[in-house]
This record gives C-alpha cells, structure tokens and sequence, in this order.
C-alpha cells in the first residue's frame, strides 16, 4: 500500500540522484521498505529510553542529589534496628526454655520443637542482618563517591548537548534545505554539525573516529540501560518486566535483548542524522569549478558515478557507503519512510527539554521529612 501511494521517484527534485540510487525491482524495494518498517517500528522506544536517559542519567544522582539514597540509608537503619530487637527477642525466649529445665534430657517435646525453631530463626535473623549491612553500606560508599558526582555529570550532560544539538542541527538544516519529495536529503549539511565535525576531523588519523564513535555508542547504550534498569521494561502504562540483579526472569531478559537490537538498529539510522557528512562521505573531499577543495556532496557523487557509468568502472571520488546509499534509496523511492524518519529524529531531539524537566521533578526532593515506616499513613485510625 505504501509503494502504491509513494510510488517511485518521478519528480525532478530527486532526477539528478539517480546514478547514485541504482533503482532495481520491486523486491528490492520491498525488502528496503521491511528494514525501514522495523528501524520505524523502534522510534518509540528510540523517543522514549534513549532520548529520556540523555536527559536523566547525567541529571538524576549526578548532577542533582539522589535524595532515594538517603531514604533508603534510613530506611536500612531502621530494618537493622528493628532485626537487633527480634534477635534479641529471640535469644531471651530461648533461655527462658532453658532455664524451666536443670537437664535438657528432661524437655518435654514441645519445648524441643520450639528451640528448634527458635535456633532456624536465629539463623535467618543473622543472614537477613548481614544482607543489610551490605546494603547500608553499598549505599554509605556511594554517598562517599559525591564529590566525583558533579564532574562526571558535566561530562556526561556535555555529551548529551552535544548528541542533541547535532541532531537538532541536521533536523532544522533538512527542514530548511530540502523537502518532502526529496526524502528530506540534504545535498550537502549547511548548518553547524559539531559531533559531525568532530568525527571527519578524527577520520583523517586512524583509528580515532572508531574511538569517538565507540564512546558516543557505548554511551548512548549505557544510559538505555540505565533507563530500563530503573523503570523496567514498559509500553505506555504497561509493565513488560522488570530489571533486578540476579532476579531478572528469562522472559524478560529475551524482552531485553530484542529492545536493545531494536535501539541498535535506530541508532545505526539516526548516525545519518547525527553526522550525516561522516556517515555519508567520511572526510572524502573533492575539488570544484573554482579550484576549491571542499567536502564531497550528492550531486558531486551523483555526477562521479554518472561519469563512471558511461566508462565502465568505479567513481573516483565522493563514493558514498553502503549504509548511505541504502538509506537514500529508501527515502527517495518512499518519500513517507524519510519524512517519517525526519519527524522521528526531530522529537528526538526536542524531547530533551521536556525530559530534563520531568527528571528534575522527579529527583526533587520533598519538602516532607523522612518516614521510612510510612507512619503517616496512620495517622487518620
């Protein structure tokens, strides 16, 4: 229905992309059309974990204090007290046993089962103490490391800038430079790109644009880990699973996985956006009518592979990667996938300020006092 209604590219906007496009059969666009169904398919949670932990990683428990910490301190503290006066229940309850009997041959049955169960649940007092403990003080370490919070959420939050106003940049650049018939494809960036900038300069020394691009990978994966770590896996009002250390179900770990490809695949779409000169040409340059040495464009490609077809052989120059290439034939041959892609990368983009304000809302703290045993509930009996 899609091909019906798009069709194949008839119009003069796109007459000079051509040579660069390689039209072929119907298949090939179908099977163009179920790639780009499925990286769409992602948007969602593209717009939802990886755009919200841009915003709320570097801010909540970083940049911000994550007041759950000293909630859950107290909270702890008051389990452990609570723990000391059961055992201590316990141990009085045992020698008062004892003490009804001058030998222990001559305890009657009762007595026997009682201080058999009374010694169990000593021993699960215990083990329940010492799993406190640990968490008291995995949560006393943690408030130990604040004064590395603030600087490593500057850099994180930096980083997040800078991923949002690359994609910001590119969105607003295809609005203004191209147009629904053409896919939304930009001949060339026009505005600033500043993660684009930066891997085309770290292109020219290999391997440092595999580095920059590892960590801003590494980086936007982590955080949608984060994300799904502290709300678990959701559809809108729907919890899917949820995400425990050791206690993740095999269920949800399979959930898990089919996101995190389903994000891989988005985030291998959005680089186009992200660094659309990097991901299109690399640092390739080629030099124009007047002698200039520039970086390479569409139409250049397109005229480079126009030339090489009519000789037989292989562009020259301004040869475009696959992942361009195929992403190019898909908006062009279906304008509706590269002017949904367009609308899917612009939210992306402008969520971050809604999302900052919903994690500084979430992460500030409240104005009333600590009530780890929810005592105020009771107070209407």
């Amino acid at each position: 229905m899609v091909v019906l209604l798009c069709g194949k590219p008839a119009s003069s906007d796109i007459e000079w992309l051509r040579p660069l496009l390689r039209f072929s059969s119907d298949l090939e666009t179908f099977l163009r059309l179920l790639v780009g169904t499925l990286a769409l398919s992602g948007m969602y949670l593209w717009l939802c974990v990886c755009s919200r932990g841009l915003a709320s990683v570097p801010l909540v428990g970083l940049l911000m204090e994550d007041h759950s910490i000293d909630e859950n301190m107290t909270t702890f503290e008051a389990l452990l007290r609570e723990n000391a006066l059961e055992s201590r229940a316990t141990e009085q309850t045992r020698e008062t046993i004892l003490q009804r009997y001058a030998v222990e041959q001559q305890m009657s049955g009762a007595d026997q089962e009682r201080l058999s169960q009374l010694k169990t649940r000593a021993q699960l007092l215990e083990e329940r103490r010492d799993v406190l403990r640990d968490n008291l003080q995995r949560f006393a370490l943690t408030g130990k490391l604040t004064y590395w919070k603030i600087p490593i959420g500057v850099v994180l939050m930096t980083l997040s800038l800078l991923i949002v106003v690359s994609m910001l940049s590119t969105s607003v650049d295809k609005m203004v430079h191209s147009s629904f018939a053409r896919g939304f494809l930009l001949n060339a960036p026009e505005f600033p790109n500043p993660v684009d900038l930066l891997l085309v300069i770290a292109s020219r020394v290999f391997p440092l644009d595999y580095v920059v691009f590892a960590v801003l990978f590494v980086y936007l994966f982590t955080i949608s880990l984060v994300v799904l770590k502290r709300h678990g896996l959701q559809f809108l009002c729907f919890r899917l699973g949820r995400l425990q250390p050791r206690l993740t179900s095999a269920a949800t770990m399979t959930i898990l996985s089919l996101v995190l490809m389903q994000l891989a695949m988005v985030g291998l779409f959005a680089l186009l956006t992200l660094a659309p000169q990097y991901a299109t040409f690399g640092h390739q340059m080629f030099v124009d009518a007047s002698g200039r040495v520039i970086p390479c464009t569409l139409e250049e490609a397109a005229s480079a592979a126009a030339a090489a077809a009519k000789s037989g052989g292989l562009p020259d120059h301004c040869r475009m990667t696959q992942l361009a290439r195929f992403y190019n034939a898909l908006a062009v041959e279906l304008p509706m996938f590269g002017a949904a892609f367009f609308v899917g990368q612009l939210l992306f983009a402008t969520a971050f300020v809604p999302w900052v304000a919903h994690a500084y809302c979430m992460a500030k703290k409240l104005d009333d006092p600590l009530d780890p045993n929810r005592q105020r509930l009771l107070d209407d009996y």
